[in-house]
């Protein structure tokens, strides 16, 4: 599973370990309504019959505090899409530098909505850029935690065991943020601090989400990798309780102390309780919102494809079709990126940003000639869809086919003097 969200594992650990609970207490103690309907009646289809609902997952760094609002950055934005008579889930996860236009405010990142206005700012936003403005297919509701709600989450199970598997050195004043983390072999018990450290950390050569390549295959990498990791060790921790009560008394201290809040009411809780019930987030479709990182000005961004939003959509938000994870079958071309300047570290810078892309850049260096002005896009493998994703970031137009030859990468990327002007 691609890109799940530590906001998203961490609702399924929650109402999956208490699933029954709320609503066996709902029914105990209330089994009559004015009229003489029945609750069983009205929970027999969930969500009142509605057959889709989709709900934004949304993650609140700690950027909020002092504010009058007390609304900070959204660190973690996925909307999820709930077939309530299959059970099958499937979601978009949108990129927290995202650009958008937000009315009043310009063209911003997508994080910065939750500021602005809150959860409905953040969701009519993402709704906007995802194209679910309709009554129909619109977002319905929202779930929100912030970091303070993770580390309070965490401290109240004891603390988790993780593997930290590189060392993790980070300070950001401005976002009260200091991550000072060391690696090891064996698993260590990381508190709540420790906690929002490892799953905040993206200060490596991967960022959010890349790929390193390990034998040959390519292989994830990157915060959102951590933040799966992470999410596995919490639900052990919430599992591992031995009964139900437990589990109960987690759940609604939870609540109480704020860690987790929502729009959902007291009977969609019960309904979401049962659907994900036997819900497995491995096998959940989940795809990122397509596009590609970019600089402009000194600021980094999240440009979307606005010509491939719709088809995501309608997979994975829609349920027209199989669900996609952002992905395809054919195996990823190797790629090999020279310098055709005489800049030092161009090649690298390149290669970098392509890694950072997800795509299998297998070695950078000099090329045969210093005086490249323009890049050039060498193929053996044809037209395929990276050469045009690259053409596109590095606004190439010098495309080149060759046959395939033994030892040669699939793609080879000159860079060549104007990709400065990029920088």
């Amino acid at each position: 599973m691609r890109n799940t969200s530590w906001l998203l594992i961490i609702l399924v650990v929650v109402i999956g370990s208490a699933v029954g609970i709320v609503g066996g207490m709902l029914l105990a103690t209330m089994q009559i309504m004015p009229g003489g309907i029945s609750f069983r009646e009205i929970f027999q289809k969930p969500f009142g019959g509605q057959r889709y609902v989709r709900i934004l997952m949304l993650g609140e760094d700690n950027t909020g505090q002092g504010r009058k609002e007390g609304h900070g950055l959204s660190d973690t934005l996925v909307a999820m899409a709930i077939d309530t008579e299959t059970k099958e889930v499937r979601a978009v996860s949108i990129p927290r530098d995202t650009m958008v236009e937000i009315p009043g405010h310009g063209a911003c990142k997508i994080n910065a909505a939750n500021v602005y206005g809150g959860p409905e700012l953040a969701r009519s936003t993402v709704q906007s850029i995802l194209g679910l403005d309709g009554t129909d297919n619109r977002i319905d509701y929202y779930i929100a935690t912030t970091t303070q709600g993770l580390r309070g989450m965490v401290d109240m199970l004891g603390g988790v065991y993780i593997v930290v598997d590189e060392n993790m050195h980070y300070v950001d004043h401005r976002g009260h943020l200091n991550i000072n983390l060391r690696a090891s072999r064996e698993k260590q018990l990381l508190n709540g601090d420790q906690a929002e450290q490892y799953v905040r950390f993206r200060n490596d050569r991967w960022g959010d989400s890349g790929f390193r390549v390990v034998d040959g295959k390519k292989v994830p990498a990157g915060r959102i990798v951590r933040q799966q990791k992470f999410m596995r060790a919490l639900a052990n921790r919430v599992l591992g309780m031995p009964n139900k009560n437990d589990r109960l008394d987690f759940l609604t201290s939870a609540q109480e102390k704020g860690y987790i809040v929502s729009d959902l009411k007291i009977n969609d809780w019960k309904d979401l309780m049962t659907i994900l019930s036997t819900f497995n987030p491995e096998k959940m479709n989940m795809a990122v919102l397509p596009g590609e990182p970019r600089t402009i000005g000194r600021t980094s961004y999240w440009i979307p494809d606005l010509a491939k939003i719709p088809e995501v959509v309608a997979s994975n938000l829609l349920f027209q079709g199989a669900g996609t994870m952002g992905g395809d079958d054919q195996p990823d071309p190797k790629i090999e990126v020279l310098n055709g300047t005489s800049v030092k570290g161009v090649a690298a810078q390149v290669a970098d940003k392509l890694r950072t892309a997800g795509m299998n850049v297998e070695h950078f260096a000099n090329a045969p000639r210093t005086d490249y002005i323009d890049c050039c896009i060498i193929t053996r493998r044809g037209r395929v869809a990276q050469v045009d994703r690259i053409a596109q970031m590095l606004r190439c137009s010098d495309i080149q086919e060759e046959s395939a030859t033994p030892g040669k990468p699939d793609i080879t990327v000159i860079v060549g003097s104007s990709y400065r002007d990029q920088l």
